[in-house]
């Protein structure tokens, strides 16, 4: 849309697009758009489970990207799995895949696994806002080849595959992310004049967090990154790491903070092996360095069962057998004061003990599930169902935030710039940083008091300023939102709509086109218009454009920020243009 000489221009979707007669749509909850403003535009369409996505753009590189997005955005840890079955080779760096994105600004951090068309697969990421980009290079032949994202927290893990089913890591990036973030799948051309066209299958994506309270990580640095998901009732934990044993431990742990006396108890239905010690159990941890204290029951693919603990913080561990026997199997740990005593079962009911043990813990430990591959190289997979975790848990306060600056109704004139402050608090004293944001765009991280932000330069517009404040544990909240106004002079309304006509505009496909005005940000598609003009069916000047005076219209609308569509619409239905925002 533009605000120039009093007048909107919108523009109507191209024919293969728009025409109101075999229009194509993305599957809910898919969108698409163009990130950083490619000189051609780009298009997404979905049939039979395959996406066919045409995309030009300069790079998804350097300090900033232009290409085409389909995405969807998904709050907490999510997974997405995606195979790129071919790319057209525009350049040897034309590329498909999936991308987890944490804004749709063309500088935003994101990363991204995908293969190219004589590049080979990928992966790829900005790790800071405006930051230069990074490459890893994981495989040299062009596709079919299959690509995975993993977000864990504020870590994505990246992988592909040659087939879907055996997958290798190709790296992880911790990358400032909010509590929601744009995942997807993102095609560039390589070339600024020319499009490319990707087709992608087999997409899924998948919401992997863990139950409520919960959280997981690679306790002493295994060489490949773990993960964790629980759904339907089952924790699937992927793990790698030397051993749990020793002086110090490499494995991946799902666990809360407990206080007092504590009963653990979990079935391992199922692990894969990569190794005769693989194993996976129910632990209490003191502390989540690789020499702690802990005590754990295990289950392993070669050994049997096992009570294994490590009494002394660095010292060596202890070992006490607990018959043979292999997954599926029952395990539960029981701590009473220092006293840990471990159990095994063949039905959860009946129950035989292993040993027990005196180790001096403090009040508040780790509990939880522990999964080691016993193979510094090769990861391994259990499935953990019926866990039960019974005593007092530690309950973390969520911090407090503030945004103390600017004030809400604040004026900004052009050239502008923004200062941002916030106080912010934890209960526990264990802040960790605080986000600005301008809308879903993070402005800056601040990770020390006092919290502050320089937002510049800012463009003319309505902006609602946020704070949201982390603590060390998880918890996390946002402050009111502030809103602010930068520009150079009141906006006078808009006088005329110029918009070209539909390529059915000159068949009976086409009676009249309508005007409609929302809310700004509203996704036309499900939101009720403030506003609506039927504007006739005008004939178009020469080069195509339609221009209707409705200047009532846009005096009677209150200042403001809007969003403007354009329908074409007929006897078979209405095609409608994409959101355009002015300011009224």
């Amino acid at each position: 849309m533009r605000n120039t000489a009093a007048a909107i221009r919108i523009a109507i979707l191209i024919l293969s697009v728009c025409r109101i007669s075999g229009a194509q749509t993305l599957p809910s909850p898919w969108a698409s758009t163009d990130v950083g403003g490619p000189t051609l535009s780009g298009s997404a369409t979905h049939a039979s489970g395959v996406f066919t996505i045409n995309a030009a753009g300069a790079d998804i590189w350097g300090t900033a990207d232009q290409f085409h997005f389909v995405y969807q955005q998904v709050s907490g840890d999510v997974e997405i799995v995606a195979r790129v079955q071919g790319v057209t080779a525009q350049h040897a760096w034309s590329k498909a895949g999936v991308m987890i994105r944490a804004t749709l600004a063309a500088d935003s951090p994101h990363a991204y696994a995908l293969a190219s068309a004589g590049k080979g697969v990928n992966f790829q990421w900005r790790a800071a806002k405006g930051g230069l980009s990074a490459s890893t290079a994981a495989s040299t032949p062009p596709p079919p080849s299959w690509v995975r994202a993993v977000r864990a927290g504020t870590k994505v893990t990246t992988y592909w595959s040659a087939n879907g089913t055996t997958w290798t890591t190709m790296g992880s990036v911790t990358l400032p992310i909010g509590s929601s973030a744009y995942v997807g799948l993102a095609v560039t051309s390589h070339d600024a004049g020319a499009r490319t066209t990707a087709t992608v299958s087999n997409v899924s994506v998948v919401r992997t967090g863990l139950a409520a309270g919960q959280q997981n990580a690679d306790i002493g640095a295994p060489a490949l990154a773990g993960a964790a998901s629980y759904a339907s009732g089952a924790y699937t934990v992927r793990a790698a790491g030397e051993d749990i044993w020793g002086t110090a431990d490499q494995f991946h742990f799902v666990y809360q903070p407990m206080s007092g006396n504590v009963e653990l108890v979990a079935r391992v239905a199922s692990l894969t092996s990569a190794h005769s010690w693989t194993k996976a159990g129910v632990m209490v941890r003191e502390s989540l360095s690789a020499g702690s204290r802990h005590a754990t029951m295990f289950a392993s693919t070669g050994k049997g069962y096992a009570f294994q603990r490590r009494p002394e913080t660095g010292g060596l561990s202890v070992h006490t057998a607990g018959g043979t026997g292999a997954p599926p199997g029952w395990l539960r740990l029981v701590r009473t004061g220092d006293l840990f005593q471990a159990y095994r079962s063949s039905d959860g009911v009946s129950w035989t003990a292993t040993g027990s043990d005196t180790i001096p813990m403090g009040t508040t430990v780790y509990v939880g599930l522990a999964v080691t591959s016993h193979n510094a190289t090769t990861a391994a997979t259990a499935v953990m169902d019926n866990v039960r975790i019974a005593g007092t848990t530690t309950t973390n306060g969520a911090p407090a935030v503030t945004l103390t600056a600017p004030a809400t109704g604040v004026s900004y004139t052009l050239p502008a710039t923004v200062a941002m402050t916030a106080n912010a608090t934890d209960p526990e004293g264990r802040m960790a940083a605080v986000d600005f944001y301008a809308g879903s765009t993070l402005v800056s991280r601040d990770t020390t008091a006092p919290y502050a932000a320089s937002w510049s330069p800012v463009a003319a517009g309505t902006y609602s300023l946020t704070a949201i404040a982390y603590d060390a544990d998880g918890g996390s909240s946002a402050s009111a939102a502030v809103t602010v106004v930068v520009g150079t002079a009141p906006v006078p309304a808009p006088r005329a709509v110029v918009f070209g006509a539909s390529p059915d505009h000159h068949t009976s496909a086409v009676t009249s086109y309508v005007l409609d005005v929302f809310v700004a940000g509203a996704d036309p598609s499900t939101a009720t218009p403030l506003a609506s003009s039927n504007l006739g069916k005008p004939a178009p000047a020469a080069n195509n454009d339609i221009t209707v005076d409705r200047l009532a219209f846009f005096i009677a609308l209150a200042p403001g920020a809007y969003t403007a569509t354009i329908s074409a619409v007929g006897p078979g239905g209405r095609a409608r243009s994409p959101g355009v925002a002015f300011t009224r």
